[in-house]
């Protein structure tokens, strides 16, 4: 009988471009595009993935991929490392709210590694990530919330299958090959939301979705050389489905595979934050707006959500720009004193704004009924303003911008690319990687790579 994994890689071999819908083509550019300015600015503003870059740059080696901001090609497994690193520094990358994980910083780090390794061309790459956004997200759904309430990071111990799959169609594995390549990533998943709930701790969260995305394209490359992983790795007594959950919804591992591509079901982040934030700050600007009130008039922000909000986002004493991105009162704070929440306002100076922290300290954290029941179908906030009149404005999201059902503009989505490249790059150069991305499939993969 065959196994999930023999269904995947059938999946993964029988999938072309040409098959896939303009609309999943172009999400999956709008996502590249994203990426790449998330890592960008990843790179330049935090203190972890330079120390990677640096690290790996030190090794030397084959010239085989780019890594980011060196302007020099390394081994392929050094340089996909070093670059997811800086895709989930800022904690700014795609996601999906069912499969509770971040799929492009695993995925197009480990496809671009592929790409560039086999000398693909860009319509291989992005049918590569259409694929590992699938196989990825669904074993996230169908794990989940069981495997995320046990403490496990969703994104780490599914993210080497989606490298895997991604990887093994752009390099164009066998059969047999890619059922291997699958067995070998399931041996290397890992992850622990650990990382989530400290102000050190949360700077290498990075080190996740760096090592999902080196394990996926490793695993292929052994299994081109012959290497077989376990073919019952899913549903083995000793696999990946037994070792990760307690529940799982077999049915989403393959319904309709093929047929509609999850990766149009993705989220956009406009805040550089965990995404249990984003709700929270959203409801509170417009709060905020409604009362015209003056920052120094506000006496308590009150603030009811859902339990894994404030379990995974409720750090209360912030001293890192880390541990700023998982804390929802550090958060809706900035938000309304900087009337924004990206990537560059997250910085040590305003970690040091006693303003800032004087706010954050009025926030106060409760569990909502009414959130908790319709979580993860929405992921709401209820924020409450009250100023030392004892006047109160309030207002309800039920879910943040970026979402399918809330879908984040496109002048948006650009503008965050724009910004967040722009630290790093020209303006120029800028707009030509902007322009390059949004038409991949009509230049090859040089084009892209030389910006990075």
């Amino acid at each position: 009988m065959n196994g999930l994994s023999t269904s995947y890689a059938d999946f993964i071999l029988s999938t072309r471009y040409d098959q896939l819908k303009p609309e999943v083509i172009l999400q999956s550019k709008k996502l590249i595009l994203d990426l790449v300015g998330v890592s960008l600015a990843g790179y330049k503003l935090m203190e972890f993935p330079r120390l990677v870059v640096t690290y790996m740059k030190s090794l030397g080696g084959i010239p085989e991929a780019t890594m980011i901001q060196t302007k020099r090609k390394f081994p392929a497994l050094n340089a996909v490392f070093a670059n997811a690193s800086c895709a989930h520094a800022l904690d700014m990358d795609d996601g999906h709210r069912f499969g509770a994980l971040h799929p492009g910083t695993v995925i197009v780090p480990a496809a671009l590694g592929a790409a560039e390794l086999s000398k693909a061309s860009t319509k291989d790459l992005i049918t590569g990530i259409v694929l590992g956004y699938e196989v990825m997200i669904r074993i996230g759904m169908a794990i989940n919330p069981s495997s995320l309430n046990r403490g496990f990071h969703t994104t780490g111990i599914t993210g080497a299958f989606g490298a895997g799959a991604a990887a093994a169609k752009i390099m164009r594995l066998s059969r047999e090959e890619t059922i291997g390549a699958l067995g070998l990533a399931g041996l290397q998943g890992s992850g622990l939301l650990q990382v989530n709930h400290d102000n050190e701790g949360s700077k290498v969260k990075p080190i996740n979705p760096a090592k999902a995305a080196q394990s996926g394209l490793l695993s292929c490359i052994l299994a081109q050389k012959g290497a077989k992983g376990p073919l019952d790795i899913f549903e083995g007594e000793d696999g990946f489905l037994k070792a990760f959950t307690d529940e799982v919804k077999k049915d989403l591992l393959t319904r309709d595979l093929g047929k509609e591509f999850e990766i149009c079901n993705t989220y956009t982040k406009l805040y550089a934050a965990c995404r249990h934030a984003h709700a929270c700050i959203d409801a509170a600007l417009e709060a905020f707006h409604q009362s015209q009130i003056d920052i120094t008039e506000i006496n308590k922000i009150s603030i009811e959500t859902f339990p894994a909000a404030i379990r995974l986002a409720g750090i209360t004493h912030v001293t890192t720009p880390s541990a700023a991105r998982f804390s929802i009162p550090f958060s809706v704070a900035l938000a309304l004193i900087k009337k924004d929440a990206g990537a560059d306002k997250y910085s040590d100076e305003n970690i040091r704004d006693e303003t800032i922290q004087r706010l954050c300290r009025k926030v106060t954290l409760s569990v909502s009924e009414k959130w908790e029941k319709l979580y993860p179908d929405k992921r709401g906030a209820t924020v409450r303003i009250i100023d030392k009149k004892n006047r109160e404005w309030s207002a309800e999201v039920d879910l943040a911008r970026g979402e399918p059902e809330n879908p984040a503009a496109w002048n948006e989505v650009y503008q965050k690319f724009f910004t967040n490249a722009s630290l790093v790059l020209p303006e120029g150069d800028v707009k030509t990687l902007g322009n390059t991305i949004m038409n991949l499939e009509d230049f090859a993969l040089d084009r892209l790579t030389e910006f990075l």
